[in-house]
């Protein structure tokens, strides 16, 4: 038997309870034998990832010792970086956030600038709530392009100068003395939406993130699905036939007529036409509008914004049906930043997928706002890198016995 892959089953058994488990417990969710079961207990108990909280009830004989997964064994530091702003956790090993901080940013302005402020932003945190960087078990970050997730490299994006394959696990193994994970950061959203209670029990969905461009994270079979060449999921760059140049170098792509950049170009424009005194006056006293302006026009029924962000949801729900058709998921989460303008632009999308996919493909699809919201990043950087140090350390341990970094 492969003792490594045992105890991790056992823990993880352990780990994504609801509640403290018995030995019994353990045995119906692993399938393992009872004396299995307790030999690798033993070994966690040892490790101090588990504890023991309490005695459970008697069935006839002795009263069951009760575990949980030691979620103050260490903490993770968690990641989310967008194109335009980042989100920083410091995160318990149930994956909580106990602190966390936001800050705008421009990945423009390249790898080095961005990371270093990111780190500070993590030393800032560390320092707020007196853990030393001993303690950091790991390190999850969420970028907003593909990534070569066995390597860590992110590739390529016009958005994103400079970053092609720049080792960012480099630069934070010169400060932290732990793995550090890299993942496209619509995967992580997926993964942390899976936390959340309804969604924990499925298997099969897909998570939409509607930022300044537009991409899904597809968990299938209970497992991310990165595709080939790690990048599944682009569905911003599915051609919907229009005529609008994409930054990719394209024409007719989703987000750019859909995503959040696209939205804000397109409100800036009705309010330089006169169509809306709304956005009119926002623009002549801000320059610029964003997301948040749009929303306020929304709320306000400005008709001509209303009809925009309608619009847009029957394009993203348009190719949504496309991929239900196809994968056939049993939820679908919507998520990122410019998935907040309101509830017309969710229930867009949810009328044009119903109007377009198969009905035996919807009959028991949920759709749904991301319960997690901005939240969700963080949360599901954490959640790949619990398991991955988790996996990792056993790999590692050819004797069985565990070792938690």
């Amino acid at each position: 038997m492969n003792m490594p892959r045992v105890t991790t089953e056992v823990l993880q058994a352990i780990r994504r309870s609801k509640k403290p488990s018995s030995k019994a417990d353990i045995v119906r969710s692993t399938g393992f034998s009872l004396v299995t079961v307790t030999e690798h207990v033993e070994t966690l108990v040892r490790s101090n990832l588990v504890i023991e909280v309490d005695m459970g009830p008697s069935t006839g004989g002795r009263r069951p010792r009760l575990l949980s997964f030691n979620a103050e064994a260490g903490y993770i530091v968690a990641v989310d970086l967008e194109t335009t702003h980042v989100q920083v956790g410091i995160v318990d090993l149930n994956c909580s956030i106990l602190a966390s901080k936001a800050s705008d940013i421009d990945v423009a302005s390249g790898p080095k600038a961005v990371l270093e402020h990111i780190k500070e932003m993590v030393f800032c945190l560390l320092k707020e709530n007196e853990i030393e960087t001993s303690l950091i078990k790991g390190i999850g970050m969420g970028v907003p392009g593909p990534v070569e997730y066995s390597t860590g490299l992110p590739a390529s994006l016009p958005i994103m100068p400079g970053w092609d394959r720049y080792p960012i696990r480099q630069f934070f193994a010169q400060h932290f003395q732990c793995p550090c994970y890299i993942d496209n950061n619509v995967y992580t959203m997926a993964l942390g939406e899976r936390t959340v209670e309804l969604a924990s029990e499925i298997d099969n969905l897909v998570f939409l993130k509607i930022g300044n461009g537009i991409g899904a994270g597809i968990i299938c079979n209970g497992q991310i699905y990165r595709g080939s060449a790690e990048c599944a999921g682009d569905v911003g760059h599915i051609n919907i036939g229009h005529d609008v140049l994409c930054y990719c170098g394209n024409r007719g792509c989703l987000e750019a007529i859909a995503g959040g950049r696209a939205m804000v170009r397109r409100a800036e424009q009705i309010a330089r036409d006169g169509q809306s005194k709304i956005l009119a006056e926002i623009l002549l006293v801000k320059g610029k509008l964003t997301s948040g302006d749009v929303k306020r026009a929304v709320l306000e029924s400005d008709p001509v914004v209303v009809e925009m962000v309608r619009e847009c949801g029957v394009l993203i729900g348009n190719v949504l049906a496309n991929l239900i058709n196809f994968f056939n998921p049993s939820l679908v989460c919507i998520g990122g930043g410019f998935s907040q303008i309101g509830d017309l632009l969710l229930a867009s999308i949810r009328q044009a997928i119903y109007h377009r996919s198969l009905p035996l493909a919807t009959r028991n699809l949920l759709i749904q706002q991301s319960s997690l919201g901005e939240k969700a990043g963080v949360i599901g950087a954490a959640v790949l890198t619990v398991d991955e140090i988790i996996n990792d350390s056993l790999k590692k341990t050819a004797s069985g016995i565990f070792s938690f970094y």
